[in-house]
């Protein structure tokens, strides 16, 4: 079995990015060792988290490609806005459905769509029957006195 564990998003304060995500998002904050470098937060009862990486790397503003998805987007929005998060592109209801893009205090962008979780379980389910199965190699074979060649 192969799971996604992490997502390293690049931030210049580690500790004060998982304040922001648990008091804005209510997301867990899971440290390891004395925290500086292993800082990471997570959806409450979620098991992939993102880390947040403190002075690995340059920040790069903008577009993460990380989304995430609710089944009530605009309360949740709301009480985004209400603690000051910014939405470089706001809530926008579509024929697909609602999405909004929000950016955390060092202007990394995050996706934002509202599905329910139902329909969040069942793709799941989906994709893991879709997923193909490893491939299997076979054994390597090794030159035995009955199968090597004679000059």
């Amino acid at each position: 079995m192969i799971a996604l564990a992490d997502c390293a998003i690049t931030v210049t304060n580690a500790r004060e990015s998982a304040r922001w995500w648990n008091e804005n998002l209510g997301f867990a904050v899971h440290t390891v060792g004395n925290g500086t470098h292993a800082v990471m937060v997570a959806p409450p009862g979620d098991s992939f988290v993102l880390h947040l990486c403190e002075g690995y790397a340059p920040i790069e503003p903008g577009n993460t490609g990380v989304a995430f998805v609710t089944d009530a987007i605009e309360p949740l929005v709301r009480r985004m806005q209400a603690g000051g998060v910014e939405f470089p592109t706001p809530l926008k209801k579509g024929p697909g459905g609602s999405m909004a893009m929000f950016a955390d205090p060092d202007g990394n962008v995050f996706w934002l769509f509202e599905m329910s979780t139902a329909f969040i379980r069942r793709e799941r389910r989906r994709i893991a029957k879709e997923a193909p199965a490893p491939r299997r190699r076979s054994p390597a074979r090794v030159a035995t006195p009955r199968t090597r060649a004679r000059p």
